[in-house]
């Protein structure tokens, strides 16, 4: 089975907010040409995660990204914005939408299929069953889908900047990059271990380290990832996933979560005991430890957002992501909030996420 039919079993077997904290949404699947689609669609604006709900990730989860701008006039403008248009996307009804592909990672991934898709095809199937239901696609970047972004954009697709990712595609230099010869050596250390999860006590573990950095430091609307599913997307082997041991204290310190589809690794769970010494270098060990998995299968690793300097400092390039949407079907009350989001995106938060390097 394909990584999306396995995911959409999972979601339909099981609750989905006993799988991911928050989550509210209904699942569906097209099969276009024999490619298995997985959707999520939302109605109406509620409390969800963010990987379901595009008010959360553009409003909620917005207003906890003001951290990031150093700039108090840029922050306090940037509030406002936010403010001010919270109210117009409500009434725009930005949550009824279809989220096409969407495997509810903060990166989601494109088989190889995707390359050759039918847009038009996938469209009138989608459309044929909820007209008046935005189409999105997340996690688009012109590295790793050029046809895709070209494609869907010829065919009227708006882009909308996400965020700014970072992408490591190139070993050589990664490896002439001067951190990557010290992160190595944190590696060989004998104190830190790392080892594969595959106890009910450990997946629990794992959750609270991520919840330590995702949601207790960065921000309550990240993915809450629960034990149950990181059991079940590993014994689906859908996720390889490590805890990192410190062998003096004898407790586990960090958790690094890796998946791989269409020739992409990404990390969707990192996390680590936030109260250590940050001498110790658990973030840093956690990503090496990701970059040496991803380029011994010989992989194009995709490490999402956030910790830019630290990601080009390795070798990553930055380049920006973007959420498609179709909204040409729809009622004009929900085209103009699409639109507005669209018209901010490009004149303000595109340029804004370059210049600051976010």
């Amino acid at each position: 089975m394909s990584y999306a039919t396995e995911i959409y079993q999972l979601f339909t077997e099981h609750e989905p907010s006993s799988l991911i904290g928050k989550l509210k949404t209904k699942f569906e699947y097209y099969e276009i040409d024999g490619l298995f689609v997985i959707t999520t669609v939302t109605n109406k604006v509620e409390p969800n995660s963010y990987v379901a709900s595009p008010y959360t990730l553009i409003i909620s989860f917005g207003e906890d990204e003001l951290g990031k701008i150093e700039s108090k006039f840029q922050r306090i403008f940037t509030y406002g914005l936010i403010k001010t248009f919270a109210s117009f996307l409500r009434f725009s009804q930005l949550d009824k939408a279809q989220t096409v592909n969407n495997y509810l990672l903060s990166t989601n991934f494109f088989s190889k299929e995707w390359e050759s898709l039918d847009v038009e095809k996938l469209e009138q199937k989608v459309l044929s069953k909820k007209l008046n239901y935005a189409l999105i696609i997340r996690s688009v970047n012109k590295v790793q889908n050029p046809k895709l972004f070209n494609k869907l954009k010829s065919n009227g697709w708006i882009p909308i900047t996400s965020r700014q990712v970072y992408i490591f595609d190139n070993k050589e230099r990664w490896e002439k990059s001067h951190n990557a010869k010290i992160d190595r050596k944190l590696l060989d250390s004998k104190r830190y271990t790392f080892y594969r999860v595959n106890k009910k006590e450990n997946f629990e573990e794992a959750e609270r380290l991520y919840n330590l950095l995702y949601l207790e430091k960065y921000s309550q609307h990240n993915i809450h990832f629960k034990a149950k599913y990181l059991q079940l997307l590993v014994e689906r082997e859908l996720l390889d996933l490590y805890l990192l041991h410190d062998e003096v204290e004898q407790k586990s310190v960090g958790v690094v979560g890796m998946t791989l589809e269409g020739g992409v690794m990404t990390v969707p769970i990192v996390g680590y005991n936030t109260n250590y010494p940050q001498k110790e270098a658990l973030y840093r060990r956690l990503i090496a430890f990701a970059l040496e998995s991803a380029f011994k299968k010989g992989v194009l690793l995709n490490l999402s957002s956030g910790a830019s300097e630290f990601k080009k400092l390795r070798g990553a390039r930055a380049e920006l992501e973007y959420m498609m949407i179709k909204i040409e079907h729809l009622p004009l009350r929900q085209r103009l909030g699409w639109r507005l989001i669209a018209m901010l995106s490009k004149s303000f938060y595109a340029p804004l996420l370059k210049r600051l390097q976010l």
